[in-house]
């Protein structure tokens, strides 16, 4: 990892909201995180510090793979945006 790469890792890091880093600390000790396995679009954009239309701008691109529970309702897979949010990844 270059050290432009590690260094946006740890500022992304200290910004992080409490909740964020809660769970950071859970999976660091080996627990599984539980919840539901779907996520709201307004949920997924706050984890990953995001407005809801750059999340819409993720799906469109094929960043993420968005769920319709109901007609023009839709979810994300928890494991998919909390991939992006802990391993640092670049909408």
């Amino acid at each position: 990892m270059s050290d432009s790469a590690s260094n946006a890792r740890l500022l992304k890091l200290l910004q992080a909201t409490p909740e964020q880093l809660a769970a950071v600390d859970r999976i660091l000790a080996g627990q599984p995180l539980s919840g539901p396995f779907l996520i709201g679009m307004s949920d997924a954009a706050r984890l990953l510090g995001l407005s809801r239309a750059t999340l819409w701008r993720m799906i469109r691109a094929g960043r993420l793979e968005k769920v319709e529970i109901l007609r023009g309702s839709h979810r994300l897979r928890r494991a998919d945006v909390e991939m992006i949010a802990f391993r640092g990844a670049r909408p």
